[in-house]
């Protein structure tokens, strides 16, 4: 499908970002330079001086780049099936909804942060201007750049319908009620990434998580999928009680939807006809 070429090709294009990344810090040219700016500009400098030996280190994902390229020209684009279905769009929200969806899938360690997030808090709150482009870009997006996606409004089979129905469009005004959540979970992932990983790396992730969402119309939790393991896996490990809690918790949703899976069926009596085997519940 178009959202399974589309999901792999940004992984290649995120994992190539990290090899530049740490090979430009392995230089140790970073060092006493915390301005983000001219951090910026001395890894431009040193790609520009170094072009070729970052063409052979980066030949493989390139490789797979071009690969690509040929199989959209080939295929006269992307998508493999119903293609009207399946168009890219600006939905801005997506990344939004993305952020809510880490938050709850995350939610062990979100709590666990709980006692140190007020400090991340207060460190961007003394920077107003950050706190009000963040809200005035999020509340712009939700105004103008939201979409309802027909097999959204439709398809009763999955999570996303009900969640929708039930959360984000249950009044006008509960998606703008979920921003301070938003912003919460964005301020804990960038706090948590930067711990480990340099501003580059966490610049590069977000660029990628919002590549990877916003031009997909329908809301649907695997595109949440790929953002969502590249953040596990490059954040800081939390005790074992958090994991066991974060286990404890996939369990019970797995749990709960092979059981609403095998036992609870219903049919569509409008597409009788075309479609007359009991439906079921899943993802």
């Amino acid at each position: 499908s178009k959202q399974w070429y589309q999901r792999r090709v940004r992984g290649v294009g995120f994992t190539a970002g990290t090899v530049v990344i740490r090979d430009i810090e392995n230089r140790g040219i970073f060092h006493d330079r915390d301005d983000f700016v001219s951090q910026w500009a001395i890894a431009v400098q040193v790609i520009l001086r170094n072009l070729k030996h970052y063409l052979k280190l980066l030949t493989p994902y390139i490789l797979v780049i071009i690969g690509f390229a040929g199989f959209v020209l080939y295929n006269k684009g992307i998508v493999v099936g119903d293609r009207s279905a399946h168009v890219a769009v600006l939905h801005f929200p997506q990344f939004l909804y993305f952020l809510l969806f880490l938050s709850a899938f995350s939610a062990p360690h979100m709590i666990q942060r709980l006692r140190y997030s007020h400090l991340t808090v207060l460190r961007y709150c003394f920077r107003p201007v950050h706190v009000a482009l963040f809200f005035a870009s999020a509340v712009l997006a939700v105004a103008y750049f939201r979409y309802e996606h027909p097999y959204l409004l439709s398809d009763n089979r999955h999570y996303t319908f009900y969640v929708w129905r039930r959360i984000f469009n249950r009044t006008p005004m509960t998606i703008y009620l979920l921003l301070p959540l938003c912003f919460y979970t964005f301020l804990n992932m960038v706090a948590l990434l930067s711990t480990v990983h340099s501003k580059f790396f966490t610049l590069l992730y977000f660029l990628c998580a919002a590549a990877q969402t916003v031009p997909q119309g329908l809301l649907e939790f695997r595109y949440f999928l790929l953002p969502y393991i590249l953040y596990r896996l490059h954040v800081p490990q939390h005790s074992w009680v958090v994991l066991f809690l974060e286990l404890c918790q996939y369990t019970l949703i797995n749990l709960i939807t092979v059981k609403i899976f095998l036992n609870k069926t219903f049919d569509w009596p409008d597409v009788g006809e075309l479609n007359p085997n009991p439906q079921r519940f899943m993802w």
